[in-house]
């Protein structure tokens, strides 16, 4: 309200003797600045927060105007209309004062006795007093609240000052809705309440919300300044954040580099980025349909939030960092040794519960992500000491590679799982496999091939599953009599018996080096 009211200026000395005759609930129009009319024609020039001054000499000999400019003038938002009607209009029309009350836009009735001049000098005075106040105030929230950020007090301190000033509840969100600082902590908005955007270099970064209906000129004043304050500090908190990701970005470099720092420089680094070096870290990457990676890789996925939400659970951490088309996680977990999440003590026994792996907590949380089975494939190595991290690193490479040519997407191929066949594909140029896969499945792998069929694929799958029909089904995505049908004929073109261990294991072997040589 950069003005005073009707109310207000009806006080005045000036005024004592004045009246307003109409348009009563509008006694706290604001006004803003003064005028008089000369013309009877409006349109074009009356603008919001006006007091218009008149003596309707220009339409004496048609009062009927009279409500049409009423009209107008709360259509633009004028503040009141003051008229000196005893020289020139002995009543002022029924309709005019009809008009003002449905309006609720006040007719102030004026002394002929009092100078248009006085009255625009005495209004103005108060008007410039009160926005000059204002501007006073304005300077005096925003000195308040920029030292706050030079001083680096923090988002709280400054939403602490914020609540103190408008007299409500504050709340300061990010870009994804999550609450940065809250006073008081436990607020939730239960009805509606006022929001603004906060925007740094054009970009909204997030909002500030107030538990209020509406402000006052303070106010608004204090909410103007803070928003500017709140992005000031957004930004130098982005800043810093950003600064901090560039260097641990650089350090897991180092750390996954043939050639890592010395221990000791690990520990001490590590500690200063917020990788805890008392825990074991492990590294998982994910590769495969650029699109669907990016879309992972967003701060607000919901693989994100469900992989950080996995470590908070647990007292882990998780660092996520985008390497051109892929995934690098590098997530903690408990050294060998210490007791392990999930193990609750009863009296002197511990009652042992199986361990947390990050494995089934990356499958949880590309669940969480939704949709199809994307064309993604992960690649998990085991836990080590910070120091030597980078063997995991090369473990999630190799696990990756076999997983890209034996798993399905979006499952997680844990090394230790297949380290044996890392071992296998470094011998399958041996001419003796290629035998041995010739004599054991040559005939099933002609007879795909010649008829299109997928026999060996539904093999693998079967012995993958450990025989189970269902597990195998879900794999191919075909009914389990499919699945019934499909090993029948493979009966029938090779001599294979199902129930036999050893068999299994040798029909199995002989499957996992065609898949791995099949791809390369």
């Amino acid at each position: 309200m950069n003005g005073v009211t009707i109310r207000e200026l009806m006080e005045m000395p000036l005024l004592k003797d004045a009246r307003v005759i109409s348009g009563f609930e509008g006694m706290d129009r604001v006004v803003r600045f003064i005028d008089i009319m000369e013309v009877p024609d409006l349109r074009g020039w009356l603008r919001e927060g006006e007091l218009l001054l008149t003596t309707a000499y220009s339409i004496r000999h048609d009062p009927s105007l009279l409500p049409e400019i009423v009209e107008h003038m709360a259509q633009a938002g004028a503040a009141a209309l003051a008229i000196k009607p005893e020289r020139f209009l002995h009543d002022l029309p029924e309709e005019m004062i009809s008009v003002s009350n449905r309006y609720q836009l006040p007719i102030i009735e004026l002394p002929a006795m009092i100078p248009y001049m006085d009255i625009t000098h005495a209004v103005m005075e108060q008007v410039l007093d009160r926005q000059a106040a204002l501007l006073r105030r304005s300077e005096e929230v925003y000195r308040t609240l920029t030292t706050m950020v030079l001083e680096n007090s923090g988002l709280q301190a400054v939403a602490d000052n914020v609540s103190e000033l408008v007299k409500g509840a504050v709340r300061v969100l990010d870009n994804h809705g999550h609450v940065l600082v809250s006073v008081p902590p436990d607020w939730k908005p239960q009805s509606k309440q006022l929001e603004w955007d906060i925007a740094v270099d054009k970009q909204v970064v997030g909002k500030l919300q107030i538990d209020k209906e509406s402000l006052d000129d303070i106010q608004q004043v204090c909410v103007e300044q803070a928003r500017v304050v709140v992005a000031l500090e957004l930004m130098r908190t982005k800043t810093a954040m950003d600064t901090e990701n560039r260097l641990r970005g650089n350090f897991i470099d180092e750390l996954l580099s043939a050639v890592p720092p010395a221990r000791h420089e690990v520990e001490r680094r590590g500690r200063q980025l917020g990788l805890n070096p008392g825990q074991d870290w492990e590294v998982a990457i994910i590769e495969g349909n650029e699109t669907v990676v990016r879309q992972i890789a967003a701060p607000a996925s919901r693989f994100r939030q469900s992989l950080e939400q996995e470590a908070q659970q647990r007292g882990f951490q998780a660092h996520v960092e985008v390497r051109h088309n892929s995934l690098l996680l590098l997530l903690s977990s408990k050294p060998a040794g210490q007791e392990q999440p999930g193990k609750a003590k009863k009296g002197t026994e511990t009652e042992a519960v199986p361990g947390f792996e990050w494995r089934h907590g990356i499958e949880r949380s590309l669940r969480e992500q939704g949709g199809k089975r994307h064309d993604i494939h992960i690649g998990c190595g085991r836990a080590y000491p910070l120091w030597h991290v980078h063997q995991s690193y090369t473990e999630a490479r190799k696990a990756l590679a076999i997983g890209m040519k034996l798993s399905r997407p979006m499952e997680v191929t844990a090394f230790e799982d297949v380290e044996a066949f890392q071992l296998l594909a470094e011998y399958a140029d041996h001419a003796h496999f290629s035998e041995l896969f010739e004599r054991k499945l040559g005939k099933l792998h002609a007879h795909d091939k010649e008829h299109g069929s997928d026999f060996l694929r539904t093999l693998y799958h079967f012995l993958e599953s450990s025989g189970n029909l269902i597990e195998t089904s879900n794999r191919l995505y075909i009914h389990r009599n499919s699945v019934k049908y499909r090993l029948q004929r493979i009966r029938e073109i090779i001599p294979i018996d199902l129930s036999c261990p050893r068999q299994r294991f040798v029909y199995h072997l002989c499957l996992t080096y065609h898949y791995l040589k099949a791809n390369e």
